[in-house]
């Protein structure tokens, strides 16, 4: 018996220039953008531990907590990923309807996502200011956490 299972994944999916970090941030005009960068396989494995990993302990757990007379799941998230951060319309309109969100749905997101960085396109897709593969996992993490609370 479980009651509670909580899952506090997280990686930024960047690398950091930390000397341009250092020397530049509070100044006027900084851009993070210049200083980060985001490729297709930190973007995979971004998605591999803040979605897909609490993903599969819930799924692991769930039999588990059914058998608690008060079962929680609490899946720590990032006020990165709220979906006003999600500025592709296309991601931030399938993600924020709750009545039609599937496992599924967020599944084409993310390889929406994937298949933009192999192809180059992220920043002309507009998928969020920056760190767009942290900023879309957390956002997906938020709506399989509402899938599942429904369903559980």
């Amino acid at each position: 018996k479980l009651d509670i299972l909580v899952n506090n994944a997280g990686v930024g999916g960047i690398i950091t220039d930390v000397d341009a970090l250092r020397s530049g941030m509070g100044k006027e005009g900084f851009k993070w953008d210049e200083i980060i960068t985001e490729t297709y396989e930190l973007a995979e494995e971004c998605f591999k531990i803040n979605y897909y990993g609490p993903k599969r302990m819930c799924e692991a757990f769930i039999p588990l907590l059914q058998l608690s007379d008060s079962p929680r799941i609490v899946n720590v998230s990032s006020s990165m990923g709220k979906l006003t951060n999600v500025l592709n319309e296309w991601a931030r309109g399938i993600l924020s309807d709750a009545e039609k969100l599937t496992e599924e749905r967020i599944e084409e997101v993310i390889n929406q996502l994937l298949n933009d960085f192999k192809q180059g396109t992220v920043k002309t897709k507009n998928w969020a200011k920056f760190m767009s593969a942290y900023v879309v996992s957390k956002a997906a993490l938020n709506g399989y956490t509402r899938i599942i609370a429904k369903k559980h």
